[in-house]
């Protein structure tokens, strides 16, 4: 059923996804996103920017990559999400460690099939990850944020939605997707 959705749905490379979000940012697209949802897209890009420039792979990750059998890394995610955003700087790291790997990228509100098979606790929770061997046989999920993301917004649930990204914000610029990396060592 997931190879078949997959060859259903529309997915983007990592530099496809860039060009949509450059565009929202440069010209005001509204091909993918309405302009209610700029201004996130357009924050969360300036965060992926700043995360990446000082961004770098953990030794015991990168060497996990290189001898990974996983043959392909897919993620539901959309441009204005808070947690989908900071995944960027890993999956740009992982295609230079192992160009090999096929990374493809979803967007969650035009990818309905494909979402229904990845809720997380019967919402449609984003980011997901998710790595598929040579034969295309799922081999791991992840999503939505690390544990220790999940930590920090336990602190600031019911807080509003400024409180929320400065909380989660904050600790990703100085984790770095550290914590992610640590979790998925195990599932690549």
């Amino acid at each position: 059923m997931l190879s078949e959705i997959l060859k259903q749905s529309i997915s983007y490379s990592l530099s496809e996804f860039e060009t949509i979000i450059e565009e929202v940012i440069r010209t005001g697209s509204e091909k993918i996103y309405s302009t209610d949802m700029h201004p996130y897209v357009s924050k969360n890009h300036d965060l992926e920017r700043d995360m990446q420039s000082k961004f770098s792979l953990q030794k015991k990750f990168f060497n996990a990559v290189q001898k990974t059998q996983t043959a392909s890394l897919h993620l539901i995610t959309e441009a204005w999400c808070l947690d989908a955003c900071i995944i960027m700087p890993l999956f740009k790291g992982i295609a230079i460690a192992n160009p090999s790997i096929d990374i493809r990228l979803y967007l969650r509100d035009r990818s309905e099939d494909l979402m229904q098979l990845f809720l997380t606790n019967g919402s449609k929770s984003i980011p997901v990850v998710f790595g598929l061997d040579k034969l295309g046989q799922e081999v791991f999920r992840w999503g939505p944020r690390s544990a220790k993301a999940k930590e920090v917004l336990a602190l600031v649930i019911n807080e509003s939605y400024g409180v929320r990204y400065h909380a989660l914000s904050t600790f990703y610029l100085q984790d770095l997707t550290q914590a992610i990396q640590e979790e998925w060592l195990d599932l690549l």
